[in-house]
């Protein structure tokens, strides 16, 4: 829980995700023929914004904040000035040496996976995820001492399997939030 005197600030570090989610506002906007709004948030406007907070959760509306092309030094820049940083990521679009730069930019850094069911069938919400992979680079976070948490929304692709995933985290000591949808 975050105590009530700490100011936190939730970022949308960019505008690109290679996902496609069916009820993400990207979608909506694709049909209507409208481009994605924004540009990379930079180091140079994260100090300014640091300044005032002392959690930053990077949580895309938009965008995956794993797209951002300063994204790791922005983790840095929260290690270095004591910013408690979360990450929500669900996509899957970076080798693996990224991942591993990234956590290791921030250890203290929390991750947050979506993967929305089992990691093989994620991408029937999550389009263009690669389920599997994204679970074992929330592996390599936890085995390189972090505390990642897995995200799982309850649809109807998934909804039998909810046993099954909390097995296979409570086995390699993730943290699971279970979180129930009403969006398909």
């Amino acid at each position: 829980m975050i105590p009530y005197n700490e100011r936190t600030i939730n970022i949308d570090a960019g505008p690109r995700c290679t996902l496609e989610c069916s009820a993400c506002v990207r979608q909506v906007f694709r049909k209507q023929g409208k481009k994605i709004p924004g540009k990379d948030l930079t180091p140079e406007q994260f100090s300014k914004i640091i300044k005032f907070f002392k959690r930053v959760s990077f949580c895309g509306t938009f965008s995956d904040p794993i797209f951002n092309v300063h994204f790791i030094k922005l983790l840095k820049m929260c290690k270095d000035q004591n910013i408690f940083a979360e990450v929500h990521a669900a996509a899957s679009h970076k080798p693996e040496k990224w991942w591993k730069e990234a956590f290791l930019a921030n250890l203290d850094a929390r991750w947050v996976f979506g993967i929305d069911g089992l990691p093989k069938d994620s991408h029937k919400y999550r389009k263009n995820q690669d389920g599997e992979f994204l679970f074992d680079m929330m592996l390599l976070n936890k085995q390189l001492g972090s505390n990642p948490e897995w995200q799982y929304i309850i649809f109807d692709y998934n909804k039998n399997n909810v046993d099954e995933a909390i097995k296979i985290a409570k086995q390699h000591k993730i943290k699971f939030l279970l979180i129930k949808s009403e969006r398909i």
